[in-house]
């Protein structure tokens, strides 16, 4: 099986050591081209708005790094070059959609670490070219390839749970004071940091809703003004679903769960991570345990997916569509003024 070329845009995003070091466990799929770094000029323009005492890695100080130093450093234009069959996305967040969108034009199918940025006309952009290049565009929510939300999707879409009444996604974490200030660097915090992923589980378990309305606030722990407390009420026929993201709890990370609440039954998820447990309750107060097997790897599954999607051997099993009202739905929870009803032609 011939080898994929991949290489990566920017090491800014959290995900990106993870991800390089996922695609290198995998030397019989992926074949890593290179890396091109996120300039120091970008690096410069997140230190002046404030961020001065944060690690950003130069290009001088990946050279040095255990995960990245055993790639070439590129520039873009050299990298797009190189004759990559596919990119890892993992730049600053807010420039992850132009970055989609340079590679697609280039002819490369991309994997996009989340959310899609701010500028939503830049990312509609970008999924218009991977649907008339045929293009795979895949976005980097990890939980979508989670055995026990696969689990209970399946028990969705069949109708085992009935009429999806509510579901509740939280996803928190306690997080150090300079983290915290960290995420001040997006207008949101941590409902564009981390509340992504849960707005992509609420829209797949029940899909566009009626209204969103965010709560984000910041807790001033120490001083910190970022917004680090942050809720989202999605409003369906039904009822209200819940998607929480805040960086403030104590052992927060062992809370994360995805609870979908139906007239027939209730799917319970905790933790959702690393060897996720389910409660399948039933009606007469009947519930059934699941165990799921540790998950190894915590991208595996989802990169080894896009490997398919390049071959040509699968097709993406979230549309073009689907990413731009999940895309929509984050901003809306984020506080920005979208109209996630309205149609627009991809």
């Amino acid at each position: 099986m011939k080898r994929l070329k991949i290489g990566m845009i920017g090491t800014l995003h959290d995900h990106s050591e993870g991800k390089l070091a996922c695609v290198k466990n995998h030397p019989d799929i992926f074949e890593v081209v290179g890396i091109a770094p996120d300039s120091d000029e970008r690096i410069a323009g997140l230190r002046a708005e404030g961020y001065e005492n944060f690690t950003f890695l130069t290009s001088g100080q990946l050279r040095e790094h255990p995960t990245f130093r055993d790639y070439p450093l590129l520039t873009e234009e050299q990298l797009l070059n190189a004759g990559c069959d596919c990119m890892m996305i993992e730049g600053f967040e807010y420039d992850l959609p132009y970055k989609a969108k340079l590679c697609l034009e280039n002819g490369i199918a991309v994997h996009v670490d989340k959310p899609a940025g701010r500028e939503l006309p830049v990312f509609i952009d970008a999924l218009r070219l991977s649907k008339r290049k045929n293009l795979p565009l895949q976005m980097a929510y990890m939980y979508r390839y989670n055995p026990a939300v696969q689990d209970c999707l399946a028990m969705v879409r069949e109708g085992r749970l009935g009429e999806i009444l509510s579901v509740s996604a939280l996803m928190n974490i306690e997080h150090p004071a300079d983290k915290r200030h960290w995420h001040g660097l997006f207008d949101a915090g941590m409902m564009f940091f981390l509340g992504c992923h849960m707005v992509d589980l609420v829209h797949l378990m029940q899909g566009v809703p009626e209204r969103v309305t965010p709560y984000l606030t910041a807790s001033r722990l120490d001083g910190n003004s970022s917004l680090d407390q942050s809720t989202a009420i999605f409003e369906y026929p039904h009822g209200v679903s819940i998607v929480q993201s805040n960086s403030t709890e104590i052992n927060g990370f062992q809370r994360r769960q995805l609870v979908v609440s139906g007239s027939l039954g209730t799917y319970e998820i905790r933790p959702l991570e690393w060897q996720p447990k389910a409660i399948h309750s039933t009606i007469g107060n009947k519930s059934n345990s699941l165990d799921f097997p540790p998950i190894g790897g915590r991208y595996d599954a989802m990169m080894l997916d896009f490997a398919a999607m390049v071959r040509g051997e699968k097709e993406n099993p979230f549309s073009p569509e689907y990413e731009l009202d999940t895309q929509r739905l984050t901003l809306a929870a984020c506080g920005y003024e979208v109209d996630f009803k309205e149609h627009i032609e991809l």
